[in-house]
């Protein structure tokens, strides 16, 4: 899966003219990627496709004109592109009471070292989460995190029908499988990364 690149977004113009049609699409690519997990957890697993929406997006609402600042954005994103033999999601924590949020916001510091993806019941690999986004005391209701496959859990993963999330935190402890439409998107990034 190749990384955006400052051509493959729109001018805001274009993007404005087709965006209502462009969101249908995206959100069809979302459906299948989206993977709730226990009452408050959505992992929101990422491609190429997602992230240049975000891209689009963001300089929609920002009014980004000037090249250099659609380019932090791409850089920004481009880290959630899957590379090769990887996985990446969003992680929400979603919570709509605040003082709940707050509470089980500082409740979960350490989700970071228990959140896994165990393909074929074989290969289990630890979500690697972005360091900037975990301070002391809280952690944050948005995370994006990897999952490093390497070449033998990828394979694995593309040719099972079992892949699960496992969330081992005291506070938080759940096991997901992904269904059929879930797998079959994953596999599909997955192939593309390769490419």
């Amino acid at each position: 899966m190749s990384k955006i690149q400052p051509s493959d977004i729109m001018p805001l113009d274009q993007y404005d003219r087709i965006r209502d049609e462009y969101r249908q699409r995206i959100f069809q690519v979302k459906k299948s990627r989206r993977v709730a997990v226990g009452d408050y957890l959505t992992f929101l697993f990422e491609n190429q496709d997602t992230m240049k929406y975000q891209i689009q997006e963001m300089a929609r609402v920002e009014q980004l004109k000037d090249p250099e600042a659609v380019k932090h954005e791409i850089e920004t994103y481009n880290e959630l592109v899957p590379d090769p033999n990887e996985i990446t999601a969003s992680l929400l924590i979603e919570i709509n009471d605040p003082a709940a949020r707050a509470f089980k916001l500082k409740e979960l510091v350490g989700l970071q070292d228990s959140v896994s993806m165990l393909i074929d019941k074989d290969y289990q690999v630890q979500a690697e989460f972005d360091d900037r986004q975990i301070t002391d005391g809280k952690i944050s209701s948005v995370h994006y995190l990897r999952f490093p496959l390497g070449q033998k859990a990828a394979d694995a993963f593309l040719s099972t029908s079992s892949v699960e999330i496992l969330i081992t935190h005291p506070a938080c402890s759940y096991r997901q499988e992904l269904n059929p439409d879930q797998l079959e998107a994953m596999k599909e990034d997955l192939k593309a990364s390769r490419i």
